[in-house]
């Protein structure tokens, strides 16, 4: 723990041009996504020190920052933990995902993408909805899959923290950015810098293969 305790985690940190009040905002996002994604059962030791000492500053600062549904422990090699329920808001989740997906195409391509971004992840798997879940699962499956077939860098100057890298533009004119936060959440997303009529024509060239795999989800 002390290694963690002393280790700088701000090499090379990214930044991208914001305006004052883009900033202002993306602060509370920050934070919100930092307690949502640090407590995560499955991440690094990183994550559980932050933990215990930014997500516990904040939520002394904004005891609302996460809705708590419960709190129970859990133990490990005859140590207990303990362990909070909480619900998310996926639909600030997905801004946060979005807006990072953005800053870093900005940052590698020195241009702003305007195109839609469409975000997969098992984090917003939920036992109230399967159907979602299962889309996800698949999802994530296949674009782990497909990650290790990209010709393309692995980034991050803070690896124990979070690293990205974007696949290669394919023929429907989009990408992918696969992101890993704390070395144990996943999170895809995908680029899609087609026009609305470039995706009207390209529905029927896909149907087959989203109905393959995604048919029984309808």
């Amino acid at each position: 723990m002390k290694d963690v305790l002393n280790k700088s985690f701000r090499n090379n940190l990214i930044t991208v041009p914001s305006c004052d009040e883009h900033n202002m905002n993306k602060s509370n996002l920050d934070e919100y996504l930092m307690a949502n994604l640090s407590g995560k059962v499955g991440n690094n030791f990183v994550a559980y020190v932050h933990t215990a000492t930014k997500v516990s500053r904040s939520r002394f600062r904004n005891p609302k920052i996460i809705k708590i549904e419960k709190e129970t422990s859990f133990k490990l090699k005859n140590k207990e933990f303990p362990v909070l329920w909480i619900t998310v808001d996926t639909n600030k989740l997905r801004h946060s995902f979005e807006a990072i997906t953005r800053a870093l195409y900005f940052y590698e391509y020195k241009e702003v993408f305007k195109g839609s971004c469409f975000v997969v992840s098992t984090i917003f798997n939920h036992e109230d909805d399967p159907k979602g879940t299962e889309f996800n699962k698949r999802s994530s499956d296949l674009l782990v899959l497909e990650q290790k077939h990209w010709n393309t860098k692995l980034q991050g100057s803070n690896p124990d923290i979070f690293t990205y890298q974007f696949s290669e533009i394919d023929g429907f004119k989009c990408q992918t950015l696969a992101m890993t936060f704390y070395e144990g959440t996943k999170v895809f997303v995908i680029l899609n810098g087609m026009t609305e009529a470039e995706i009207k024509e390209a529905k029927p060239k896909l149907a087959f293969l989203t109905d393959a795999i995604f048919g029984d989800l309808n």
